[in-house]
């Protein structure tokens, strides 16, 4: 009977470490095909959720700098980028912030503004409030 429940025990045991062993080994896999992907140019995310662009990524130092919105640069730790994003996934429709074009004749029609025309449209919006 005690023979039998060290047996039990120790099959439970084995089985914890085994699986801990293989989420480590995944997890390392992920981590290493992620440091293939992370170049200049690449949009990813990290674990606090800012999104941007690699501008340069310093591998001695543990450092990659991101471009957050042009002409906004971050420095961020290595291990802080978690996700590199696709190209396709970017082209997604862009959800307007106000519900205007819920009103406007092309609702339907999805169209997203540059950021030089959302200053403009947001400054004559501004000089017609006054």
């Amino acid at each position: 009977m005690t023979i039998a429940l060290f047996v039990i025990f120790g099959l439970l045991i084995f089985t914890m470490f085994r699986k801990q062993r293989k989420v480590q080994a995944q997890m390392r896999e992920k981590a290493e095909q992620m440091k293939e992907k992370l170049l200049p140019g690449t949009q990813v995310m990290t674990q606090f959720g800012l999104y941007g662009t690699v501008v340069s990524v310093d591998r001695d130092e543990n450092k990659v700098v991101m471009e957050l919105s042009p002409g906004n640069p971050a420095t961020v730790h290595l291990q802080a980028v978690t996700e590199t994003l696709d190209p396709a996934a970017a082209d997604q429709p862009v959800v307007p912030d106000d519900a205007s074009s819920l009103t406007a004749p092309d609702a339907g029609a999805t169209r997203s503004e540059t950021p030089e025309e959302t200053l403009k449209r947001l400054n004559d919006e501004k000089d017609n409030g006054k």
